[in-house]
């Protein structure tokens, strides 16, 4: 008995789960309840989208905008980026590699 009400809370978990956070065609289907406000237009809007009809696009506020992080301010730069080293970075470079080599021998 014990084995069989796990069973049952572990499927309850599953489906709230699909109920809350896996989007179908850009909506959870707790989203699609809200903007339906009664369970038969929750079921007919469903079906249509089942049946390939009215299949309305999610609207922008509900999608995220698609943004590439990789370039900053530098607007559209296509420039290869470039490393300047003077010679006093090498020099000082070189004296804290020599020294972590004689601490390490």
């Amino acid at each position: 008995m014990l084995r069989l009400l796990a069973k049952l809370v572990l499927a309850g978990a599953v489906l709230a789960a699909l109920w809350l956070w896996v989007p179908v065609h850009g909506r959870t289907l707790a989203a699609r309840w809200e903007r339906a406000g009664s369970f038969p237009a929750f079921v007919e809007r469903g079906w249509d989208e089942l049946a390939g009809r009215g299949g309305e696009k999610p609207s922008a506020d509900h999608r995220p905008t698609a943004r590439s992080q990789a370039r900053g301010a530098q607007g559209g730069s296509r420039a290869r980026p470039t490393e300047a080293h003077t010679d006093a970075d090498r020099r000082a470079l070189d004296r804290v590699l020599a020294d972590e080599l004689r601490a390490h021998p």
